[in-house]
């Protein structure tokens, strides 16, 4: 018998282990976000709100039920949890993962360890130890970097003392460096004319906080194997792998794509400025901060951003979404066979293993789309603030973890809706990442069998 309990317990995988560590960080999280020393009001929180921002801070998204936001709600207490679930939301499952690997290295099977090894570009054990001191050295010194730059705005601030400036300073940079979106201004994030200390800032800092922040948001989404390639392996373009330039390629190209067209959309017509199109461009993608009422963007500044939401970041990185490697399968599909040629780039040939991969992810991330957007729709029936584009804008931004809204979340949501856009969070940040991982067996049963069926073309359109 304890022999059979032993064989079931070294059957457990580790990325099941990697989901549950996150479920635990949520639930405890939202324990400590209820106890009374965590409010400013000095009462128990509402668990349900306790546990949304549990989910919104781990699965840095930036989405909040409180109207007057997590800097007027929270203690010094409640703000260092919300902040310590972002680095930890922020530092990624696959990060997480390689710690429980190097702990049980010796038990893990040959499948996980070999297929772990090709998540990170490695072939051993030994480089994903590696692959995890790097990421953390990366982490902190962005962060440490986005402290030094943003310490001379909150220095501006009237009313700020030296110890609270530091804080604001410390919160921003980790915030937007993970793609989380949360800040402790007030209910509008860096939106002017809000009654905010944004309000008070003078413009070389206003405009100086939104270029630094940018730079955090663009690094954090980049891909950690990304940053290591450009600065510990000190690789030149043409030496660069296709995953890295893929990665560049199709995070450039979004920010130029979508800044030109939200000027079409919204910027000929004066409603936004070349620098709040630029801004938006690059925190759907997935950060969360905003310098305009989202409300106020036109249908076609609205359906840009839902897609680059929808997007999100680079694999391996603190952002969200089906990833820019995924959208660079799927273009280059279409593309290749438009052209009758097999799916290759960069001089590489891709799997039908990716391809297969890329189609399901995307499939099913429209699908839990489509379902959470039915969901709080129907719970949202009574609310006067849930208009159609409301809701898609909301859903959009709960699943790719960005944390951008209408103001629809601080409208008194249903508890049935919180629990939605909760699942949505959290599937938005495990999904691209770690659902494939946990069914990669049954992935690759092909590999196993002794057979091949006899191939068929089926009618399409």
């Amino acid at each position: 018998m304890k022999s059979e309990r032993k064989s079931k317990a070294k059957q457990v995988s580790p990325y099941l282990l990697v989901i549950l560590s996150f479920v635990g960080v949520i639930f405890f999280g939202s324990f400590l976000l209820t106890l009374p020393f965590a409010h400013q009001d000095g009462n128990w929180g509402n668990y349900m709100d306790a546990l949304f921002h549990a989910t919104s801070a781990t699965c840095v998204t930036g989405l909040s039920t409180y109207t007057n936001g997590i800097g007027n709600e929270l203690t010094l207490f409640g703000q260092i949890v919300m902040l310590v679930m972002i680095q930890i939301g922020g530092l990624g499952f696959i990060t997480i993962l390689t710690f429980f690997v190097s702990l049980i290295q010796k038990k893990i099977q040959f499948k996980d360890r070999y297929m772990l090894a090709q998540a990170v570009n490695s072939t051993s054990i030994a480089d994903v130890t590696k692959f995890v001191r790097r990421v953390i050295i990366i982490v902190f010194t962005a962060e440490t970097i986005g402290f030094g730059l943003g310490l001379p705005v909150f220095l501006n601030v009237p009313g700020y003392s030296t110890g609270k400036a530091i804080w604001a300073s410390i919160f921003t940079s980790v915030s937007a460096f993970n793609n989380a979106g949360f800040d402790i201004f007030g209910a509008a994030s860096l939106i002017r004319g809000a009654g905010t200390i944004i309000d008070t800032l003078p413009n070389w800092a206003y405009y100086y906080m939104q270029a630094y922040i940018m730079i955090l948001i663009i690094m954090g989404g980049l891909s950690f194997l990304t940053i290591i390639e450009l600065t510990f392996a000190r690789k030149k373009v043409k030496q660069l792998s296709s995953f890295a330039r893929i990665t560049l390629l199709m995070s450039f190209s979004l920010i130029v794509l979508g800044f030109g067209i939200l000027m079409l959309t919204d910027g000929i017509s004066g409603n936004i400025s070349p620098l709040e199109a630029l801004f938006q461009s690059v925190t759907t993608r997935t950060a969360g901060f905003s310098t305009f009422d989202q409300a106020t963007l036109s249908p076609g500044g609205k359906t840009m951003s839902c897609i680059l939401m929808f997007i999100g970041g680079s694999p391996i990185s603190t952002a969200g979404g089906i990833k820019t490697t995924t959208i660079f399968i799927l273009i280059l599909c279409f593309v290749r066979f438009l052209q009758g040629r097999k799916i290759s780039a960069f001089k590489r040939e891709f799997t039908n293993s990716s391809i297969i991969k890329t189609m399901t992810l995307v499939f099913l991330s429209v699908v839990v789309l489509l379902i959470g957007y039915v969901c709080i729709a129907s719970f949202e029936k009574g609310n006067q603030y849930a208009t159609t584009d409301a809701v898609l804008y909301e859903t959009f931004s709960a699943f790719g973890t960005v944390g951008l809204t209408e103001n629809f979340t601080t409208t008194g949501l249903a508890i049935g809706s919180k629990i939605t856009l909760c699942l949505l969070m959290f599937f938005g940040r495990l999904g691209p990442i770690t659902l494939f991982q946990i069914f990669q067996t049954n992935l690759d049963n092909e590999k196993n069998t002794h057979y091949r069926e006899v191939p068929t073309d089926v009618i399409i359109g």
